[in-house]
């Protein structure tokens, strides 16, 4: 009897040491080698016993870059951890808001990781109407044009 319910009262702990839910880390975009590496946030906040949990915000704009790839990892090994949302923003865009909740007595310890590529603004071409008289001037030099090659570049 006494050994059924030592049982029943191990088995009882184990399974309330498992999360309801599973924290895995969210990841948005697929990461590659030339990608820039824009903003790395550590947070590590201790456990709060109110009931609604905590929430962590993080919240960045990238001016004149396109991110492309978003990983934050769920680094709280002994307890739950925290789940982590992107509300806003995120690949395809320039900015991000994220939140991370943990629920109450459970604490957050993530890492989020920003990468994206540099926008470059298009040349604008010169378009050339057509119904112009004059296209003579425009073929006046073809005979002395010279093709430069700058080894360099």
């Amino acid at each position: 009897m006494h050994h059924t319910v030592l049982l029943l009262l191990i088995i009882y702990t184990e399974a309330r040491m498992f999360c309801e839910k599973s924290k895995i880390p969210l990841e948005q975009g697929v990461w590659r080698y030339d990608l820039q590496h824009m903003d790395a946030a550590i947070v590590d906040n201790r456990p709060v016993s109110i009931n609604e949990g905590q929430i962590y915000v993080y919240e960045n704009y990238f001016p004149g870059y396109t991110i492309r790839y978003v990983n934050v990892d769920n680094l709280a090994m002994k307890s739950c951890g925290a789940s982590a949302t992107i509300k806003n923003g995120g690949v395809g865009s320039s900015s991000v808001f994220i939140v991370l909740h943990a629920e109450s007595n459970q604490e957050i310890r993530s890492v989020i990781d920003i990468w994206g590529i540099k926008n470059y603004e298009p040349k604008h071409k010169v378009d050339v109407d057509p119904n112009i008289k004059n296209m003579k001037s425009l073929y006046l030099f073809k005979g002395l044009r010279v093709v430069h090659h700058n080894k360099g570049y």
